[in-house]
């Protein structure tokens, strides 16, 4: 597995695919969700992959890309999408959120611009996870900050339980999830570290991008799963409605992973969009 460098000594895994002497498109990346890694985008690598260069980065902490000590923010996450991109050659990149990875692209455009990227997909993700009295749109079931420092506890205590115990909330709801699927994520998960899987968590519950998204301006492309157990509905069209020009596409038959219950029909809407640009 290739890897690349940091800027402060560490070294971070990624999958990479695709023609990089004269691509037809723009770079794609692909930011894994909390807890998970790149190589859960492998189809959308295969399938996207033959006129642009596709990668799919483990980001720090998590699985390929961990180290012992690892305690990471969105910050950190941030400097080494960063310095990712940096090692890039040819037009800016358009770079996919999933879930937690559309935090770290959001805290790149608030210190970069917009300039930073060539599009932006967000894909099933809220600026603020916790709500509060002002905000509704955070995680399903009221999640308020207050309660981050327990799940974080529990998080670092109680891994594989928290996994088994969220790991259906990941797919559709009404449906039964593929079993081959379930053990798919649940691996991914599982090999993760507890600890740096605790620190993320903390700073996921505290994180607040809301400010900054009417002022981008850059090709965006909102994506959510039609069953999403996470976030409901609101939380996409918020988002479309907020971010100037954002288009946004439902996935039917899936819910936070659609790039894995309903492959075909999410390379399709993501390719269409690379497309436009």
């Amino acid at each position: 597995m290739p890897s690349y460098d940091a800027g402060d000594g560490r070294r971070l895994s990624y999958l990479d695919a695709g023609p990089r002497d004269r691509p037809a498109g723009r770079p794609l990346v692909l930011l894994h969700g909390w807890g998970c890694d790149g190589g859960l985008f492998e189809g959308q690598l295969a399938a996207l992959s033959g006129r642009r260069r596709v990668i799919a980065p483990d980001l720090r902490g998590h699985r390929h890309s961990w180290r012992a000590g690892d305690a990471p923010d969105i910050g950190l996450l941030a400097d080494d999408l960063q310095a990712l991109l940096a090692q890039l050659d040819g037009p800016a990149p358009v770079v996919l959120g999933w879930s937690m990875g559309a935090l770290v692209a959001f805290e790149l455009l608030r210190r970069r611009g917009s300039g930073a990227l060539g599009g932006l997909v967000v894909l099933d993700m809220t600026p603020r996870v916790a709500n509060d009295t002002d905000w509704k749109l955070g995680l399903l079931g009221g999640y308020r900050q207050s309660q981050a420092e327990k799940a974080a506890a529990t998080i670092r205590a109680h891994w594989d339980y928290w996994v088994e115990t969220f790991l259906p909330s990941v797919f559709a709801a009404g449906r039964a999830p593929d079993p081959a699927l379930l053990e798919r994520v649940g691996a991914s998960m599982r090999g993760c570290d507890p600890a740096a899987m605790a620190a993320l968590w903390r700073a996921i519950s505290a994180a607040d991008y809301r400010a900054i998204l009417p002022s981008l301006d850059l090709p965006t492309l909102i994506l959510r799963g039609a069953g999403s157990q996470l976030y409901g509905p609101e939380t996409a069209e918020w988002l479309a409605g907020t971010i100037p020009g954002a288009e946004l596409s439902v996935i039917e038959r899936a819910g936070h992973a659609p790039h894995l219950e309903q492959p075909a029909a999410f390379d399709a809407r993501l390719a269409a969009f690379l497309e436009r640009l």
